[in-house]
């Protein structure tokens, strides 16, 4: 298995030449994501999309075909991929931070973005939602999405910096990532 999220060493960033949004289901990874790279002028990479078009399957019709490490193990192969391009932006899925020595994979020129989203605004966004996504079906999913956001939140706490997403423009948070990279590319320039 991976390292623990204690044993991630925090980056040191010398410039930003990636950004990694990190967050749960429904936290807005892509739309922010999709919205960021515009202004940016840079690439955008969904992880979802790209596994489903180079496998021709959802991403659910490969969990059910290989499990969910297969999955886990088709983002990681596409990380160590990216991990080399300059001037993009990744939405992974919500369960990649399950694997945190993918963070240490992307160097120390990827700034690491969480949009943190209460349970009851990703209850909220998931019964708004079209895609079919897990627990969507469940009568009441906040015991479910609480456990998980409870397991995972230490891991995204590795992140550089959490944005609060709730009730948020996705503009108003891709300025606010925005800002960020523009300043650090602004200091390293500097250096």
């Amino acid at each position: 298995m991976g390292r623990r999220a204690e044993d991630i060493p925090p980056p040191v960033h010398a410039g930003v030449q990636r950004v990694v949004l990190l967050g749960y289901m429904a936290s807005g990874k892509s739309t922010v994501g999709e919205a960021l790279a515009r202004r940016l002028e840079w690439s955008f990479l969904d992880f979802d999309v790209e596994i489903e078009q180079r496998e021709g399957r959802t991403v659910k019709e490969i969990i059910d075909a290989v499990g969910e490490e297969g999955f886990r193990d088709r983002e990681a192969a596409l990380t160590a991929e990216a991990a080399s391009a300059t001037r993009l932006v990744m939405a992974p899925g919500g369960g990649w931070i399950t694997r945190p020595e993918l963070l240490g994979l992307l160097g120390a020129e990827t700034l690491r973005v969480w949009l943190r989203v209460s349970v009851d605004e990703t209850v909220r966004r998931l019964r708004e939602d079209t895609i079919a996504r897990p627990f969507k079906e469940l009568d009441d999913p906040h015991p479910m999405i609480a456990q998980m956001l409870a397991e995972r939140e230490p891991l995204y706490r590795l992140a550089d910096m959490a944005i609060p997403a709730d009730h948020r423009s996705v503009e108003s948070i891709a300025f606010e990532i925005e800002q960020t990279v523009r300043t650090r590319a602004g200091c390293a320039a500097e250096v």
